[in-house]
């Protein structure tokens, strides 16, 4: 009998670099709305096969769900989909994520 094949979403999160003070914002990534504290920079999440639905944002002062923005990802049987967030310099702006 064999098992599911292993797959995952790898999401890696950065910012601009004089937006220094992101340092001490851990960003959330929700992945089909269960949440995971992730950090910036790169982190794998196992996941089934199939279609998921990916959010990131940080919590910033006032703003519980700073910088939020989500895409969803084809996860194929065995492999791994690749997520990038970045954050830009204004805090009212979303994140830009792309895939890759």
């Amino acid at each position: 009998m064999q098992g599911q094949p292993t797959s995952a979403i790898q999401v890696k999160t950065s910012f601009f670099p004089l937006s220094f003070f992101l340092f001490f914002c851990n960003p959330t990534v929700e992945i089909d709305g269960q949440s995971f504290k992730a950090g910036w920079g790169t982190r794998v999440f196992p996941v089934m096969p199939g279609q998921h639905t990916v959010k990131i944002f940080f919590k910033y002062f006032f703003m519980s769900q700073c910088g939020a923005n989500s895409a969803t990802v084809m996860v194929p049987p065995g492999q791994t989909a690749r997520i990038n967030y970045f954050m830009p310099p204004l805090m009212t702006l979303p994140g830009s994520i792309s895939e890759g």
